[in-house]
Order: C-alpha cells, then sequence, then structure tokens
C-alpha cells in the first residue's frame, strides 16, 4: 500500500491524472489516422475536366467505419490561396455509406485539387485529385453513358471558332442539380438509360440548361422510350408503341460519305414529332429537333451505337451540333466577371459617397486660418502668445475629431447590403437562373455571416484590389444553405457573386413575327411583377415599352424600332444604381459573350433573338446578415428570350 507525505497526495494525483489527459487527447486523432475508418470516393467536374471560370460538380462517396462525426469535406487548391475554399459538412454516423454532391468553382488554370475530410483540425481522410482544364475555345460534349467508348470519336468536331472539341463520360447520378454547373457543357447526349429516375432537380437543371442556350440530344432505338420517360415537353417527339426496324441509309447525305459502312437494318423508335420539330434529313424520321428557349433538344429514332465505324459519324454529329455554335444565347459559357460591375461604378453605396470638393477646401481653409492667424490675433490681443503651445495642439484635436465625426455620419452606423441581380430565362419557362452581385459595406471593423437561401452558390472574388476584408471558406451545411463568415475592416467594401435558380415571377406571352418591314405583334405580361424600363431588344434595335404592368399588354411596330441597342438607350439613375452604365457593360463590353451568328467572335456582339429586359426593385435573393434578415438596396434585370 503506498503512503504519501502528508499534503503531497492530492498534488501527486493531479499530475498523474494531467498527464493521462494529455496522453489520451494526443493519441485520439492518432487512433483515426491508424485504423483509417474513413474512405473516400471523389468524381470532379465532367471525368476530371472543369471549364474556366464556370461552376462544376464534385461527387463524393463517403463510408465510416468508425466512430459517429460530423464531419466537413472540404474543397482547396494547393499553392492557390487566391482560388475560393468550399466547406460541406456531412453527418457521419458509424457504418454509414453517404454520396454527397456540392458544386465548386475555379477562377484560373489549376492542374491539382484537394479533398479533406476533417473533424474540427483533425484530417480523417483526403483525396488528391488530378484537374483537366477546359478553356472557352473548346467545345465541351458531355456523354451519359454506360458505354465508356462512346461518341469518343466527337474529339475530332471542328465547329465554328472552336479551336477543338472534347468528349467526357458522366453517370446519371453525376448530373448536376444545377444549370449553373451544367453551364460548362456546351452539348449533352443522354444514351440508354431511364430518365424518368432523374430528380427532379436534375430535370429542371436539364430544362433551365437548354432554354438558356444549352444542346441536348437523347438517343433512341429499343430503349427510346425509356429514354424519353422523365424528359416530358422538352423532347421534339412523343414516343409511340414499340419500336420498329428501319435503315439509316439517308443520313449519308448529312455524313459526306456513302451508307455502305452503316448497318442495313436497326432499330428504331416510333416518334410522333412535336408541331415545331423539323427533320434532319428533311422527312427521314431518323432525327427530330427543335428550339427550347435559346437552345437546342435533339431526338435520335436510332440508338447513338449504330453509327460507331461509320466514316461519316463526326460529320454527321457536326452538322447537328453546327446551331448550338451559332445560335447567340445569354445563356452559353455567360458567368459574368464578379468585380466589373463594382469597378465600373454602376454599383453604389449610397454611404460611400465622398463630400463636394468645395467643402473639403473650406475645411481646410477653416483648419489652417484657426490654427495660424486666428490663433495668433487672438493670442496676442490676450497678451499670452505663450500659451500657443497649449492652443495649437488642442485646435489640432478639435480639428481632428471634428473630421472624424464627419467620417462616422458619411459612413453611418449600419452595414448597407446592395444587391444588383441578373434573372435570365425564356418564355414559357417558370423558373430562371438568377446572378446577384452583392455588396456589403462595413462602417466599423467587425465579423459578418451572411446566410442565402439551399441551392445557392457563392464565391468571393479572386480580384482582391476591391477588399479591404478577409473572406473564409464557403460553408454549405447539409441542408444545402450556404452562408459566407468574413472579418470586414472600417469602412470596407466586400463584394461576391451569387448564383442560383429562383421562381420566375415574370410570366410573358408573345405573338411576334420578323419581317422584312421589322418587328411586329403583341406582348402579354401575365406575371405578377411590372417591369420598369422595360424594353424589346432585337439584334441591335429595340423597342421602348416603358412601364409594362402586370396585367398588361403592349403592340409593338415596325415604325416603333430604334437603333442602337444599348446606347440608343437613354435610362435614368435609380436610387444607387446606373441602368444605363449597367446595360453598356454588360452588352458592349461583351460580359455576356454573345456570339455572332456566325459563331466567329463579335467585335460588336448582337442579340440573335428577340429578347425582353426590364427592371424591378424587388429583392431577388433575401438578405441574412448574422442570422437576422435585413433591408437591402435591391434592383432586379430581367433578360427574357422570346418565342417568334
Amino acid at each position: 500500500m503506498l503512503s504519501f507525505p502528508r499534503g503531497r497526495a492530492p498534488f501527486v494525483v493531479w499530475v498523474a491524472v494531467l498527464l493521462a489527459a494529455m496522453t489520451l487527447s494526443a493519441a485520439a486523432p492518432r487512433a483515426y489516422a491508424q485504423n483509417q475508418p474513413f474512405s473516400l470516393q471523389v468524381r470532379v467536374g465532367y471525368e476530371g475536366a472543369y471549364r474556366l471560370a464556370e461552376w462544376f460538380p464534385v461527387v463524393v462517396d463517403v463510408a465510416n467505419d468508425g466512430p459517429d462525426v460530423q464531419a466537413v469535406l472540404e474543397w482547396s487548391l494547393p499553392g492557390r490561396p487566391e482560388e475560393q475554399v468550399f466547406r460541406r459538412t456531412v453527418d457521419l454516423p458509424r457504418g454509414s455509406r453517404k454520396r454527397v454532391a456540392f458544386d465548386v468553382y475555379i477562377a484560373g488554370f489549376v492542374r491539382n485539387g484537394l479533398l479533406r475530410l476533417l473533424d474540427g483540425s483533425t484530417e480523417l481522410a483526403r483525396r488528391d485529385v488530378t484537374l483537366d482544364t477546359i478553356d472557352e475555345g473548346i467545345f465541351l460534349i458531355g456523354v451519359v453513358s454506360n458505354d465508356p467508348a462512346l461518341m469518343n470519336s466527337l474529339d475530332a468536331l471542328q465547329l465554328g471558332s472552336y479551336t477543338s472539341a472534347r468528349v467526357r463520360h458522366l453517370t446519371p447520378g453525376e448530373l448536376p442539380e444545377s444549370a449553373a454547373a451544367l453551364r460548362g457543357v456546351d452539348a449533352l447526349f443522354l444514351h440508354t438509360f431511364d430518365t424518368a429516375a432523374l430528380t427532379p432537380a436534375q430535370r429542371d437543371a436539364l430544362a433551365l440548361w437548354v432554354s438558356l442556350g444549352g444542346q441536348l440530344v437523347v438517343s433512341g432505338g429499343a430503349g427510346g422510350q425509356a429514354a424519353a420517360a422523365g424528359l416530358g415537353d422538352l423532347l421534339p417527339v412523343r414516343t409511340v408503341g414499340a419500336a420498329t426496324q428501319g435503315s439509316l441509309a439517308l443520313l449519308a447525305s448529312l455524313g459526306g460519305t456513302d451508307a455502305a459502312s452503316l448497318p442495313a437494318s436497326t432499330t428504331l423508335s416510333r416518334a410522333e414529332p412535336q408541331p415545331d420539330a423539323e427533320q434532319l434529313p428533311a422527312g427521314s424520321g431518323l432525327l427530330f429537333r427543335h428550339h427550347y428557349g435559346a437552345g437546342l433538344v435533339s431526338f435520335s429514332a436510332f440508338d447513338f451505337a449504330a453509327l460507331r465505324g461509320w466514316s461519316g459519324e463526326v460529320a454527321f454529329w457536326q452538322q447537328v451540333l453546327r446551331q448550338v455554335v451559332d445560335t447567340t444565347s445569354l445563356g452559353i459559357g455567360a458567368r459574368l466577371s464578379q468585380f466589373n460591375l463594382l469597378d465600373r461604378g454602376v454599383l453604389k453605396l449610397s454611404s460611400l459617397n465622398a463630400p463636394s470638393p468645395w467643402i473639403l477646401l473650406l475645411f481646410m481653409l477653416l483648419y489652417v486660418l484657426a490654427i495660424g492667424p486666428l490663433n495668433y490675433v487672438v493670442l496676442r490681443r490676450m497678451r499670452r502668445l505663450e500659451l500657443a503651445w497649449i492652443t495649437v495642439p488642442a485646435l489640432v484635436v478639435v480639428f481632428t475629431a471634428g473630421l472624424y465625426i464627419v467620417g462616422v455620419v458619411l459612413r453611418g452606423g449600419v452595414a448597407q447590403y446592395n444587391q444588383l441581380a441578373i434573372v435570365q430565362s425564356s418564355e414559357g419557362q417558370l423558373r430562371g437562373q438568377v446572378t446577384s452581385f452583392i455588396g456589403l459595406f462595413s462602417p466599423q471593423r467587425a465579423n459578418y455571416r451572411l446566410a442565402f437561401p439551399a441551392g445557392t452558390q457563392v464565391t468571393g472574388g479572386p480580384n482582391q484590389q476591391f477588399l479591404n476584408s478577409r473572406f473564409e471558406p464557403i460553408e454549405i451545411d447539409e441542408a444545402g444553405v450556404s452562408s459566407v463568415p468574413l472579418l470586414a475592416d472600417i469602412a470596407s467594401v466586400t463584394a461576391f457573386v451569387a448564383e442560383t435558380t429562383a421562381d420566375l415571377p415574370l410570366q410573358i406571352h408573345s405573338n411576334l413575327t420578323i419581317s422584312a418591314n421589322g418587328l411586329s405583334g403583341e406582348l402579354r405580361n401575365q406575371g405578377q411583377l411590372t417591369l420598369e424600363d422595360a424594353t424589346l431588344v432585337y439584334s441591335d434595335t429595340f423597342v421602348p415599352l416603358g412601364t409594362f404592368a402586370a396585367g398588361a399588354s403592349a403592340q409593338v411596330q415596325p415604325e416603333a424600332v430604334r437603333t442602337t441597342f444599348p446606347s440608343g438607350l437613354n435610362l435614368e439613375r435609380s436610387g444607387v444604381f446606373e441602368r444605363q452604365s449597367i446595360l453598356n457593360i454588360l452588352f458592349e463590353r461583351d460580359l455576356l459573350r454573345l456570339r455572332s451568328p456566325t459563331g466567329a467572335a463579335a467585335s460588336a456582339p448582337v442579340l440573335e433573338g428577340v429578347y425582353l429586359i426590364g427592371w424591378a426593385s424587388q429583392p431577388v435573393l433575401p438578405a441574412n446578415v448574422n442570422g437576422q434578415d435585413v433591408a437591402q438596396n435591391s434592383l432586379a434585370l430581367y433578360v427574357l428570350r422570346l418565342r417568334t
């Protein structure tokens, strides 16, 4: 039996307990590392490829054979501190297997990404990812198929001004649930899977992506009915009855070669074309397509695999896809620059308005007079010139305090939240793509946390010259809610971009005709939103409609058409927003990356198709700062492609 001198036992016991606790705490992380109970399987982008300056998906399969843990999946780029870090919360009970998908964004060229599973500061697992950058000069084709070699020949496509084409394969589960994450893909081929298994979010993302300028091609054949099952009115046909047998010989006219290497007979879907569908070749019943918003949807009655080995395969698909290149769309490759609108001064914060130069000059003049001649005259009359060593510092303090008070008044005492949203959609769509430019002005040094609705993709800008704040990683919880923690310095502006889809309050029915005389017809506003400064735009011409109220109609006559859009407009300033400057930057400076009808880069881009644009002051995204909804200065520009 151990015995301790009187008064020593408690001290020894406490030391032993402390050492044991330190040992156990140090051993816990090592237990994770040694046992490796966590594993990650990662698929990034489109078979490892990502489009430069566009969102792309990260799909992670997580397995936990260890203790219960609420962990964080962190996406980062080693050696690139200027790039945004994304963190996704995931709850991992013991024995769980989960698939987690979230979207990320890379502004520059990188070759490697890093995904880590973290419990606090403890790294539970990691995966290094090799990345392939796709720049805007490459036509990216996504193929969803269980055949890993299908359509690989399309790497040889030569389309318009594109330097080359690239084919990348996806599984149905890797199709994003946001239109923004599909925006990096120029064309998408769906082959031999049941589209009814797509989630509603995936289906909605496909529809919006196409309506904004994407190209969707769906394979028929023996699996044609299953391929069409979940796509509804997206398709140019309605599949009916059992498949039949037929010849593909008529495709030779589009393939630029003979039909010798085509199968003599193949399985064809029975299809009834929609009224607006065209057939390629005309009357062949082999391939149908129609416009869907600004995009194009095609359905082949044959299985894509039937063309494998045909010498005209590439030339044929080049004819089918040509319209995608030639169609100008606000949606193709159109991620707007985060800071251009802010740097150009069109998203101004009222509390940052500097005082008049004349006021500053008067202030400086009073300061010089007070500290010099006035101070001397007063002290001389008092016969106390020796007091100058007191009065001069006192005057400096008084004027400094006055200057500080003026600064506080100019800055205000409450953070300002400004939002400029650009909403893009097409006639008949119930949802639209939203790109919001947000500026948060902080009158003092403070911590903020901004929260956005589920499914919103948020980035800070890589351009730090506009920021006097520290932008932390984007945090995404299990419900998909994104939050932005940041530490803002006094009088700083933090700018970032939030992108999402939203219900469209603007519903327009058009009956327009384009003729040699110009644009004519009628528009009806059947939605709940009144548009201010509404304008009908066709190419570089426009028709000003003024205020277009909900429930109202507008007649369009050829003699009302004016030139040149947008410089021909003369819009007034609206609060802190300069509408005319916004339009000038978006359209004249090619931020929308418009392409000419020939596919070549346009020096003076024009809109192909007819668009209705207009403004509304209702917020598109709520402003939630530090857990509370706050007031905001907001303006939304709606850009709606019309049917003609």
